[in-house]
């Protein structure tokens, strides 16, 4: 691979892979869980017995005589199975309340909560290549002795989750600090970008992959698939990836001296404040607002696949594919908006925080969204749209928002973005318990309006108070004591054989959104 590309280049694509193998991991479970469960015939429609959407015309889950012979049959046999139905194969299943389903699905977010800030700690110690290598491993070794785990009870199960979501917690503080050792000042981004689509293709792998492999071989064979595929990459990146130019055995030596003489020097002896960090109001602001856009993610990670099997009554491979859709918008509009934020905010005569408001704005339209798709109803083509049309809204977010903890905390913003995560990451949790209790044998749309309205309400709260106390000027204690005593071209400048780049402009990609 290094032979046809360079070798940061084929790092990138690496840990690309890496993130896809995380997000897919985190993702497919969402609709796993939805064919693991046994729902009665009676929930054909909705567990409350009421006639909504049971006939979807364009994807049609059952037809209009599967769902009467159901009804009609329900108390004489108190099971009907369909020979000709596209539905995943005949499997054991179980019998678990939306709330045990809501609370399997968050147990990944416990884990990955408590290992955000231990990631880049043991990379420091140890080298991105191993910490990342057995990441890996373990979770995929976890994902094939998941199957095993539900057999033996929901608390196994619930157990191996959590495990799965530590293991993984630690890429993206590894990514970084493997990334600070490979990527010259000039490409951080660009190296950056490439490993983070990993984001939305992992997604889309465990959401319409996923879908499609239950339907052909069942729920156990596809994370049977999973993990060994995981194994298979892992041995692929022990072969290939290296923590370091300085380590990498097939580097051109024009390559090596290129990167080592552009890496920025960065003073390692510089403590941490995190008295004065943690005590800084608008950090905390900014917490509240990643907090509010991370509810609004994990409701479309989480309850996104059962809200279309519930109400819009997809089967499993059309709900793979319809809950992959909003995840193709949000990938374009992040890269649409960068394209345009960062000019305007450096050509622009408004202020800087400013404009990153009205970015944040766009968590409104997100919530309106929200709202309509719970009066559209049974129409399930305007709720596809609107859902795919407020993901484009928070595509904004990445480049308007999530560049603030540089603006205000400056070569701090890793380790204020890592306490944030970590906070943020509590929503991957509280979503689907949230959920589960407002749906509990309620599976209706009146249901999920409110699941809706109260994901709305969060989303407008996080305009507000960006409106109201959003900084995006630097803390005093994040600035560099000696940054004075140096001319004022070097720190507005960077030269490299690739020209002149303004550092502003690097920096303000450092940063981006994670549901990790």
């Amino acid at each position: 691979m290094t032979h046809c590309i360079p070798a940061r280049y084929s790092l990138a694509i690496l840990l690309m892979g890496v993130v896809v193998h995380l997000f897919t991991l985190r993702s497919n479970f969402s609709i796993i869980v939805v064919s693991m469960v046994k729902h009665p015939p009676q929930n054909i429609g909705n567990s409350s017995g009421g006639i909504e959407c049971y006939v979807n015309t364009s994807y049609g889950k059952y037809s209009e005589v599967d769902q009467y012979m159901a009804a009609m049959l329900y108390n004489e046999t108190s099971v009907v199975w369909k020979e000709n139905s596209t539905e995943h194969k005949s499997q054991d299943t179980f019998s678990w309340d939306p709330i045990t389903q809501g609370r399997i699905i968050g147990a990944y977010a416990y884990g990955h909560v408590f290992s955000q800030v231990m990631g880049g700690f043991l990379e420091a110690r140890f080298g991105g290549k191993k910490v990342l290598g057995l990441s890996i491993l373990l979770s995929s070794v976890l994902t094939l002795l998941t199957p095993a785990a539900a057999f033996a009870g929901e608390w196994w199960l619930f157990a191996v989750r959590v495990v799965v979501g530590f293991v993984q917690g630690v890429v993206f503080p590894s990514l970084f600090g493997i990334l600070s050792r490979w990527a010259p000042s000039v490409e951080r981004g660009r190296l950056l970008t490439i490993a983070t689509l990993g984001e939305t293709l992992g997604i889309l792998v465990g959401f319409s992959i996923t879908a499609h492999l239950i339907t052909q071989f069942g729920w156990a064979i596809a994370l049977y698939i999973t993990g060994a595929v995981g194994l298979a990459f892992c041995c692929l990146w022990c072969l290939l990836a290296f923590d370091s130019p300085a380590k990498h055995p097939r580097i051109s030596e024009t390559e090596k001296a290129y990167i080592e003489s552009n890496l920025e020097n960065t003073n390692e002896e510089r403590n941490i404040p995190w008295l004065k960090m943690l005590s800084t109001p608008h950090l905390w602001v900014l917490v509240y607002i990643h907090c509010t856009d991370s509810w609004g993610l994990d409701i479309m990670m989480t309850s996104l696949p059962l809200y279309i099997d519930t109400i819009m009554n997809f089967n499993i491979d059309t709900n793979g594919g319809v809950s992959a859709l909003p995840y193709l918008t949000i990938m374009a509009s992040r890269v649409l908006s960068s394209l345009i934020i960062d000019p305007v905010i450096n050509q622009s005569r408004f202020q800087k925080v400013n404009i990153r408001k009205v970015c944040i704005l766009v968590l409104v339209g997100a919530a309106a969204c929200l709202v309509a798709v719970g009066h559209v109803g049974c129409d399930s083509t305007t709720a596809i749209v609107l859902l795919c049309l407020g993901m484009a809204f928070r595509g904004v977010m990445v480049p308007g928002f999530y560049p603030s903890y540089t603006d205000l905390t400056l070569g701090y913003s890793g380790v204020a973005f890592g306490v944030s995560n970590s906070v943020a990451n509590c929503t991957g949790f509280l979503v689907p318990l949230v959920v589960g209790v407002l749906t509990d044998k309620n599976q209706t749309v009146a249901a999920w309006q409110k699941v809706f309205y109260i994901s709305a309400a969060i989303s407008v709260s996080g305009s507000v108070m960006a409106l109201g106390f959003l900084r995006t000027d630097p803390v005093s204690w994040a600035k560099d004591p000696d940054e004075d005593k140096l001319p004022q071209p070097a720190r507005g400048t960077l030269l490299s054989n690739t020209g002149e780049t303004d550092i502003a402009d690097v920096d303000s990609v450092l940063i981006f959104e994670s549901t990790v």
